[in-house]
Order: C-alpha cells, then structure tokens, then sequence
C-alpha cells in the first residue's frame, strides 16, 4: 500500500494542489461546501423520521428534496477529499485522525444502507403524520452521531499530535 501512497503523492495532480497558491485553499472550500450540503440534507432527513415536522411527507422531504442535495454534497465532499488526501497521501493514511474519519465513513455507510433496506422501506406506514418506527429513530440517531463525529475528526487532522491513544 506504501507504493500507492507514494505514488498518488508524486502524481502532478497532487503537486498541483500541494505547491499551487490556490490549489488546497480552494479545495478546503469545496469541501467546506460539500460538507454543508450533505450533512445539512442528512441531519434534516434524520429530524423528520425522528418526528420532527410529522406533517410533512417523509416521502417527498427525503426522495423528492433532500436526498438530491445529499448526491451533490457526497459528490463535492468526495472529489474534493480526494484531491486533499493526494496532496500529503502519505502523511495522511499515518494520521490517526484521518484514519478514524475513514472508519466513521464507512460505519455511517453501512448504518444508511440499513436504514434505507430496513426501515425506509416500511416508509408507507408513518410516512405522513408519524415518526419512524424504533429501529429508525435509533438508526437516525446514529446517523448524525457518526456525521458530527466525521466530521470532527475531519477538523483534528490537521492536528495528529493531539490524538492522545
């Protein structure tokens, strides 16, 4: 795995965002952006099946809505934590932090994928008027446990010194 770090870390397009005066700076921004939209579509779509705003369709705030913008922040949030994760490949795969982020990601991926196949599935019966049944609320819940703290190992990995285990 040493061998690919290293080569995405001498690649011109890491170089580029590494040694350009605006390359990390704009995307740090895109990824600021990104973060916003996906975190933001998720935490209002985890409000809503928590029971909050039970008069609006989950259906419609979820699918119709906020489930575009979710796409569009994964998108901006993955191109532009690529394009970071290249400028110092290397160091960042050695970063306890950025490690931890990686594994936040993925438990909140396969917490999504459960709560998508599990739960929203029965969506018919509280879509309007109703909160998700138990096993959704503790799945949302969950959700925006992981995403705030993916989102605070995000923030720490400039600072690998404080990781203190």
């Amino acid at each position: 795995m040493e061998a690919l770090w290293l080569f995405l870390y001498e690649t011109s397009y890491a170089e580029m965002v590494r040694y350009s005066m605006w390359g990390y700076p704009i995307f740090e921004t895109l990824h600021l952006i990104g973060v916003a939209l996906l975190f933001g579509s998720i935490v209002l779509t985890d409000l809503r099946m928590l029971g909050l705003g039970k008069h609006l369709s989950a259906t419609e705030l979820a699918g119709r809505y906020l489930l575009r913008l979710t796409w569009v922040g994964f998108a901006l949030v993955a191109f532009s934590g690529f394009s970071l994760f290249v400028a110092y490949a290397e160091d960042n795969v050695q970063n306890p932090f950025f490690v931890l982020k990686m594994v936040l990601i993925a438990v909140a991926g396969i917490n999504a994928l459960f709560f998508h196949v599990r739960v929203y599935s029965g969506v018919a019966g509280w879509n309007l008027n109703g909160a998700a049944p138990l096993a959704g609320k503790i799945s949302t819940a969950l959700s925006m446990t992981l995403w705030t703290l993916t989102i605070a190992a995000g923030r720490l990995i400039a600072y690998p010194e404080l990781f203190w285990f």
